[in-house]
């Protein structure tokens, strides 16, 4: 019997918030660590998504900090105020997110001015339906302003799962507050300015909306004179590249637009998100190349010899899978998994950190104070997380960080350090700071370089719905102090409600997709809600020649909201059949039964599992 291993600490819901079938595969020679601190990352992948907050995915994720009790945001068109709820709907609406937006959802620090904000950019009026708070319950029927919504595991569980085992940052913020171009601005230069005249950057000068929009009609495209970090990954001959999805435009291109027609995009087509070819250092350099389709980043990553990646990467995602309202949460979702999973079965994992977050924060809204590092900044708290084999696990990294932090980290790994600052860098503009060195936090506190690589987590792109979460402000009752006093055999009889009766749950995970190569077995996590004993057992069939291998049986008993993994191990000679099997291309299924009881209780869990050898 295989002995069974037990996740520390692991609660039941931490377990059921990653409830979403899923696979912790080996790492390639997977050993220590070599002492070599930051650069055993030697790919950074940078993926942003579209105008979500903190608060808006991760309000009531346990430990961080998320929407508190008693938030009420006052409603001036229909009189009241809006409470955050949950919202299951796939598609959601948002709100304006200008610099002008900002301003008024900040409301000089209140940050009550969303519902309000909302209402005007949707040009709401008298009794229009589509113009009524959204409810938990309307929310997925029909358009209604949505700001004060949140989501958690039951419609993102994914996200959900890399930060209960990886790194979530509670603490990141926007750059600047402002709308999507000046954030793309930043993300790769440290700076949003226009220019009296664009062949002098002497001339250019803070500016919260970015220089003039450089997409037809609104106005011709001008050359953006200052340094990018671009420039200093030349200098230092360090690879880079910039991956574009074909499809439409993430956002409207004015930026207090709720809604707009499409406009195409590809990685010919330089625009608001992908704002390198604009850049003169880029063009000067020889590198707009460099700016590529996205169906050369997977084939960088399926390169079997070694990782094909450049050493930095920046991923721009087509509007349909961009989440920013109102394409489909779910879309959004499944294409940032099948980023991660491609890294994670390919080369690269074991030298790579992916940074995911989302550009602003789309009108939603979020609690946290932004801190004022500058004249442009910092806007509004976006979700951040850090995945990775040397990331930390489970960890909710509580230092203050924005997407500047990025630059920094990059600095750091492959520049030795050095900044976009025009005192060193060796091309002088006049940005009044340095970005970078303003950041409170720094990314390197996310990593624990002295442990052995760990596996990656690769995940369905089309999840089952996880739990729900407990609600905004929720505290766990303190337990009893004292068990109360036993009643005297003289004492009068008092009336009792008899307590609830707990109904056994099984949570049980599976991918659907395992591979042999990596593992002698099939793997699942498993937890009860209450003290259980588990027997877990199946066979392989392989389907051409109607063959049946037994899997090794694990029974075991479980602790009350404690989560194990466990593997159904092949002895030698059934696996030598299976790999035999699917080299010649024939098809291996596992059937896998588990089965929990407690008491006079029975929960059980069947699966089928798709076995691959690569």
């Amino acid at each position: 019997m295989r002995r069974a291993r037990r996740v520390s600490g692991a609660s039941l819901a931490a377990v059921a918030a990653i409830a979403a079938a899923f696979s912790l595969v080996g790492a390639r020679g997977a050993g220590a660590a070599p002492i070599d601190g930051i650069h055993n990352i030697q790919h950074v992948v940078v993926i942003m998504q579209e105008n979500r907050t903190f608060d808006h995915y991760f309000g009531t994720y346990p430990g961080a900090n998320g929407i508190p009790s008693g938030v009420c945001v006052p409603d001036p068109l229909n009189g009241g105020c809006v409470a955050p709820f949950h919202d299951a709907a796939d598609k959601n609406y948002g709100g304006p997110h200008g610099a002008s937006d900002y301003v008024a959802d900040f409301n000089g620090g209140l940050m009550n001015g969303f519902v309000g904000r909302a209402e005007s950019g949707s040009k709401c009026v008298g009794t229009n339906p589509n113009c009524s708070p959204c409810t938990e319950q309307g929310s997925a029927a029909s358009q209604c302003i949505d700001v004060m919504g949140y989501h958690d595991a039951r419609e993102i569980p994914n996200y959900w799962a890399y930060a209960q085992n990886f790194v979530l940052q509670d603490a990141m913020f926007e750059p600047s507050s402002s709308w999507s171009w000046p954030q793309h601005l930043f993300q790769v230069s440290g700076w949003s300015a226009t220019c009296a005249d664009y062949t002098n950057v002497a001339t250019c000068t803070s500016n919260l909306n970015g220089p003039p929009n450089p997409d037809p009609p609104y106005s011709a495209s001008n050359p953006l004179p200052w340094t990018d970090i671009t420039y200093l990954l030349h200098a230092h001959g360090v690879s880079w590249g910039y991956y574009v999805l074909k499809g439409s435009e993430p956002d409207c291109e004015v930026d207090s637009s709720v809604t707009c027609t499409s406009v195409p995009q590809n990685y010919k087509t330089p625009n608001i998100w992908n704002p390198l070819p604009y850049f003169t250092d880029v063009q000067s350099d020889g590198e707009l190349g460099n700016v590529q389709s996205l169906s050369n980043f997977y084939t960088a990553v399926g390169n079997t010899s070694s990782c094909g990646l450049p050493h930095v990467s920046w991923i721009d995602p087509a509007g349909q899978v961009s989440e920013h309202p109102t394409s489909l949460v779910s879309a959004g979702q499944a294409y940032v998994t099948s980023l991660i999973d491609a890294i994670g079965n390919s080369r690269c994992w074991e030298s790579t950190a992916i940074f995911l977050s989302w550009d602003d924060w789309g009108g939603f809204y979020d609690h946290v104070v932004p801190p004022q590092v500058d004249a442009n900044g910092y806007g509004f708290r976006v979700p951040g997380l850090v995945i990775s084999p040397y990331a930390k696990a489970g960890y909710i990294d509580h230092q203050t960080l924005s997407h500047d932090a990025y630059l920094k980290f990059i600095e750091d790994d492959f520049l030795g350090g050095q900044r976009l600052d025009p005192a060193s860098d060796g091309r002088p503009d006049p940005r009044p700071t340095v970005r970078e060195n303003l950041v409170p936090g720094d990314l390197i506190n996310d990593f624990d370089f002295n442990q052995p690589p760990r596996p990656p987590l690769i995940l369905p792109t089309h999840p089952a719905p996880g739990p729900a979460s407990n609600p905004p402000g929720y505290a766990p009752p303190a337990p009893a102090s004292t068990p109360p006093p036993t009643p005297s055999p003289t004492a009068s009889p008092q009336s009792t409600v008899p307590a609830a009766a707990t109904v056994l749950q099984l949570v049980a995970s599976v991918a659907r997709r395992q591979d042999m190569r990596r593992h002698h077995g099939v793997y699942a996590t498993v937890g009860c809600n209450e003290a259980c004993s588990l027997l877990a057992h199946g066979h392989l069939s392989l389907t051409s020649h109607h063959r049946h291998l037994r899997l090794g049986s694990v029974r075991v008993t479980l602790a009350a909201n404690h989560a194990i993994r466990i593997q159904l191990s092949l002895s030698p000679g059934a696996f030598a059949a299976v790999r035999g099997a699917l080299r010649s291309g024939r098809t291996v299924k596992a059937a896998i039964d588990i089965d929990a009881t407690a008491h006079e209780a029975r929960r059980a869990y069947l699966v089928e599992v798709q076995i691959t050898y690569r």
